[in-house]
């Protein structure tokens, strides 16, 4: 047997993603060089049993930006769920480098709610985006058996004019 089966890790259903799961998120201003939090979608646990999340990431990183380090955050610590932000604070939203970082630590969602814990990565512009960052991919166990579920997401970053910001 070869891949994840062989590992002991099956293909999970217990999770979506909600609304951010049904459609696009977008940032048309991005500029080479710069770096960004791109979040994943806010885990929800569908099924009657609760799960330990201890993973998440974006499967497809397009050409164009480079995912710098992964974190786990709580949203009741950084005004809600970020979706897209500048890692500089520009824009009035919170530093999260500056936050708690939960990953490493499984992430405890109970049967049929939300987490208050939310995955962004720390990404970096490296040149032209072909494409976008998307198939956001969760490593759970329940019981004693471990899952690794796709849950759909896509985040498009566009070169466009800078945004100014007020000093």
């Amino acid at each position: 047997m070869t891949g994840s089966r062989a590992e002991g890790i099956r293909e999970g259903s217990a999770l979506d993603g909600g609304m951010q799961s049904a459609g696009d998120v977008g940032y048309e201003h991005a500029q080479i060089g710069e770096e960004y939090w791109a979040g994943l979608p806010l885990p929800w646990n569908t099924s009657s049993t609760d799960v330990e999340i201890t993973k998440a990431e974006f499967d497809d990183v397009p050409q164009g930006i480079e995912v710098i380090e992964y974190r786990a955050v709580n949203g009741n610590e950084t005004d809600g769920n970020i979706l897209f932000a500048r890692t500089d604070g520009k824009g009035g939203m919170p530093d999260l480098s500056k936050a708690r970082n939960y990953a490493g630590h499984p992430v405890k969602v109970k049967a049929k709610s939300g987490s208050d814990i939310y995955y962004v990565a720390r990404i970096k512009v490296t040149g032209r985006v072909h494409g976008a960052l998307k198939d956001c991919r969760f490593w759970y166990r329940q019981g004693s058996q471990r899952y690794r579920q796709q849950v759909e997401c896509s985040t498009i970053v566009r070169l466009g004019p800078p945004i100014e910001y007020e000093n």
